[in-house]
């Protein structure tokens, strides 16, 4: 008797699949990185209150819905790749203004606007694209790898940026160790933008147009 298989890792050769899955490490998980390391980082070094940090999620949210609200009114018009390419330019823009933040300035709410936007646009848009090519019987195996790739995101980018900000420790002082950190971490945000290209943006909106008649 065969054993089953924990997971089907061939499903990775689905270019759509992996590509949202590639989607979800560098940018929701870059800013599950940001938010864990920087709340430090507006604390102790931008002087916010520990109330004002918390406020922070409040422009967040508000940018969040509706950057979701716009996914799903745009997706199936436009395709992955304008959407994409916009949300991980917002969310690096936001990240790198933290660079400049202060507690007598509007950027912390700004740059959290705009992760937000940015985040939001691309993690609704990749869990709209991510099964689309995937056969019915297919579907348990590929929401498993989806869910497993979704959680071990949160993770990661957290894990990530930490290691990178010890290492920047090494070598520079604490502020610019902090502002390699933002740097690497919008460009890790960026890292989907030259893939998105290679996907046929146009061949994805037949198959949607296709589904939707």
């Amino acid at each position: 008797m065969k054993a089953a298989r924990l997971l089907n890792l061939s499903l990775l050769a689905d270019p759509l699949l992996r590509f949202s899955m590639l989607v979800y490490i560098c940018v929701p998980g870059m800013f599950i990185g940001v938010n864990v390391t920087g709340m430090f980082y507006l604390q102790h070094v931008a002087n916010m209150s520990p109330a004002a940090t918390g406020m922070l999620m409040l422009p967040w949210s508000m940018a969040s819905f509706i950057a979701i609200t716009a996914t799903g009114r745009y997706f199936n018009r436009i395709g992955p790749r304008p959407l994409i390419v916009i949300g991980c330019l917002l969310q690096a823009t936001g990240i790198l203004l933290l660079i400049n933040v202060s507690s007598a300035t509007l950027l912390p709410a700004v740059a959290f606007t705009l992760m937000g936007a940015g985040g939001s646009l691309c993690s609704s848009t990749a869990q709209s694209s991510a099964f689309l090519t995937t056969r019915r019987e297919e579907m348990p195996d590929a929401s498993a790898l989806w869910n497993l790739n979704r959680q071990l995101s949160f993770f990661a980018g957290a894990l990530l940026l930490a290691q990178a900000l010890n290492l920047a420790q090494a070598w520079l002082t604490p502020l610019a160790a902090w502002h390699g950190m933002f740097i690497f971490a919008a460009g890790m945000t960026l890292l989907p933008v030259p893939y998105v290209f290679r996907l046929n943006n146009t061949q994805v909106l037949t198959q949607l147009r296709q589904e939707n008649s």
